[in-house]
């Protein structure tokens, strides 16, 4: 009996490691899980460097800001979008899935549209409060679409159901005061963790660096993910409370070391954010596709379960007005814990999986 699913999806994190989740889920099941993602995403590294089974198309997001190099690449989406889509129903037809999982991104549509085209069931799993482009398209094709956001059935078929985001199987909570002194942190001093989702973020590295004065003022320490891309003009700064690194490996022990977290505010970002009970201030990307990252913040914001800052607004000395309001009051710390963890389901991975297995 052929126990194969592909799961496509990637590009960033927030849709890479709900695809991983999910696999892993699957995997326990005896199903042979096989990945789908985009050659200039972040999942080929992950891919390789996990030994998992996975193939690669040679497609990538349209370009939206002007340039030489952004005109070059948008002038060969079609091409790569007819190359990719052979490319997917070449592996259907090699390994005949029972079913075929997305989880967003630039690579997650055509391995579900050519699945759709062979009547292979896809299901979709939705991680943003305003569904996605490929959500919206293959809505009424899907099997079923899980949901990260309750209030996102309002807008899909009754073949929706809410289930939470998936997050890293690894994920644990840890003590505070052991986790500040393994990253080698005072535990007697606030620790602010700095994330700007799987590939940084430029404008909030530029913002803190600019003002980190304001930081060593204050006296608090900082666990900074910058990314790759500014790593070189971030290390600049040398201070014994200020840790900078492109890329967090151990995410338990960071977020579990944060009294503070400042991140922009993709869907996983915050569904682990909830899970691990963290006093956050979102910054959302204002590029976001659909603007979904605003949405999903002042959502919970209207919940009192964060603070949100849109980008523009980092320089009128709210972002600092606000990190003292909350570090200063211990009240105010309590408060966003409590207020955010009511948005993490522990048992969301597992309620996709058993959803797909009655589907299958």
């Amino acid at each position: 009996m052929n126990k194969t699913i592909f799961i496509s999806g990637g590009g960033t994190g927030g849709h890479l490691f709900p695809a991983i989740s999910i696999g892993s889920e699957l995997i326990k099941h005896n199903f042979s899980i096989i990945y789908i993602g985009s050659k200039y995403g972040i999942e080929k590294k992950y891919f390789n460097e996990n030994n998992l089974k996975h193939y690669l198309l040679n497609i990538r997001g349209i370009q939206r800001h002007i340039s030489l190099n952004s005109v070059f690449i948008n002038l060969l989406f079609p091409i790569r979008f007819i190359l990719s889509y052979i490319k997917s129903i070449v592996l259907i037809i090699k390994y005949k899935p029972k079913a075929i999982i997305g989880t967003g991104g630039y690579a997650s549509g055509l391995p579900l549209i050519a699945g759709i085209c062979f009547k292979i069931p896809i299901m979709i799993q939705e991680q943003n409060s305003i569904p996605g482009l490929i959500t919206r398209k293959l809505n009424k094709r899907t099997k079923k679409i899980f949901l990260g956001f309750k209030e996102t059935k309002k807008i899909l078929n009754q073949r929706s159901i809410y289930t939470g985001n998936p997050i890293r199987e690894n994920l644990k909570k840890h003590d505070v005061d052991l986790s500040k002194e393994k990253l080698g942190f005072n535990k007697n001093k606030k620790m602010i963790l700095i994330i700007g989702g799987s590939q940084g973020a430029r404008a909030i590295n530029y913002y803190i660096y600019d003002n980190i004065h304001f930081f060593k003022k204050n006296d608090f320490q900082i666990y900074w993910q910058c990314g790759f891309n500014d790593l070189k003009k971030i290390s600049k700064i040398k201070d014994d409370t200020i840790k900078i690194t492109p890329f967090i490996k151990d995410m338990s022990l960071a977020y579990s070391a944060a009294d503070l977290v400042l991140s922009r505010a993709g869907a996983i970002s915050i569904s682990e954010l909830s899970f691990m009970k963290k006093a956050t201030i979102f910054i959302p990307l204002p590029s976001a596709a659909d603007n979904h990252q605003e949405i999903n913040s002042k959502y919970l914001e209207q919940k009192n379960a964060c603070i949100s800052i849109n980008q523009d607004n980092l320089g009128k000395g709210t972002l600092q007005k606000e990190i003292l309001n909350i570090l200063n009051n211990k009240k105010n710390i309590e408060q966003l814990e409590k207020n955010i963890e009511q948005f993490s389901n522990k048992n969301s991975t597992k309620t996709i999986v058993n959803e797909i297995l009655k589907a299958i």
